[in-house]
């Protein structure tokens, strides 16, 4: 008779701790998701921080790190760091765009008559690509420069 409640009692613990193992789980995965959005978004900062703080004629110049659309310079980076020291990846895509009102010199179709005061306005765009688990994700910050 022992040995019967002692097998019914470890199969009901095991049971319990099968149970509480898998709400534990449950809980995880959304953190892990929450880390890597954390993640992503602070780079996605530096390349905002990086876009807003680039000298305009090194922004402009034919070796900038934002090429003229529709040319795109990609680089592979590392975001940062999960815990148990996973490595997250993701690839950054890197282009300006000029403003329509630009002058043709500097990659607009404007004139005197549009663009009196001879602003020189581009849209730096900045998208990271980046995977979880089987998923492909991507997300992208923009930055309106002018002079």
């Amino acid at each position: 008779m022992v040995l019967v409640e002692a097998t019914l009692a470890m199969s009901i613990l095991s049971i319990v701790g099968l149970i509480l193992f898998k709400m534990c789980m449950n809980i995880l995965t959304p953190r892990q998701w929450v880390l890597q959005q954390t993640l992503t978004d602070a780079y996605l900062t530096y390349e905002r921080s990086y876009a807003e703080r680039i000298p305009f004629e090194s922004l402009v110049a034919n070796n900038s790190p934002w090429p003229t659309y529709p040319t795109m310079n990609t680089t592979s980076v590392e975001i940062g760091r999960l815990p148990g020291n996973r490595l997250v990846t993701g690839t950054v895509t890197r282009t300006r765009i000029a403003d329509p009102t630009n002058y043709p010199i500097d990659g607009g179709t404007g004139s005197i008559a549009t663009n009196p005061a001879a602003m020189k306005t581009w849209k730096v765009q900045s998208v990271i690509t980046y995977r979880i688990g089987n998923q492909n994700y991507a997300k992208s910050r923009t930055v309106m420069r002018s002079q």
